[in-house]
């Protein structure tokens, strides 16, 4: 398997913290893109021009995190069905959701100031404000096992903490900043660091 990837990424690294979970990543080579300048390779695995990207010999390319985090369960046969497995990807989407805006607000203020518009910024902020919230009010305790949506969930808070620190979102929501602190000394969140 070949994953079109940018260490930066959010979504790239929930898929290796998953990987790295189910012991894949021996199958795995990876191969660093810069999406804002592809290559024809990548391309033709993901025309959006998004990572990551998943190559499986014979198969059509796999694209976007959770198809390919999907992919990776069901071959490592680790792949449940039923109320828990709904409940766990509605966290995922939570997590992921939560990235989505911090990621757009990272892109909004790479825009000249005069072309920034605060409008939406404000809104991401609102969205990142009420996940958090939502994580707070209970949502985090779901999260005791290192499965798919916690792994989603630490990705989405320290690129909070990696991309947006003005944010300082930790006081304000304690429980999910103690969570926080417990996962990120974990072995696989340090591995897949994108300061390193």
């Amino acid at each position: 398997m070949k994953l079109y990837y940018s260490k930066t990424s959010p979504y790239t690294r929930k898929v290796l913290l998953v990987a790295r979970h189910l012991g894949l990543m021996d199958e795995i080579e990876l191969v660093s893109v810069n999406p804002l300048e592809p290559d024809e390779g990548f391309l033709r695995a993901n025309p959006l021009s998004k990572v990551p990207a998943l190559v499986v010999d014979g198969e059509p390319a796999l694209f976007d995190s959770r198809v390919i985090v999907e992919f990776l369960m069901d071959r490592a046969g680790m792949n449940d069905t039923g109320r828990a497995k709904n409940e766990m990807l509605k966290r995922q989407a939570l997590a992921d959701g939560m990235t989505d805006a911090a990621l757009a607000i990272v892109m909004e203020k790479r825009r000249p100031v005069v072309e920034q518009s605060p409008y939406w910024i404000a809104r991401w902020r609102a969205a990142i404000d009420r996940s958090l919230a939502h994580l707070e009010e209970g949502a985090i305790n779901a999260l005791e096992h290192w499965r798919l949506d916690a792994m989603a969930t630490a990705a989405a808070l320290d690129y909070l903490c990696f991309r947006l620190p003005e944010l300082e979102w930790a006081d304000q929501y304690p429980v999910t900043a103690e969570w926080y602190r417990d996962v990120i000394a974990q072995p696989d969140m340090k591995d897949t660091d994108p300061r390193a």
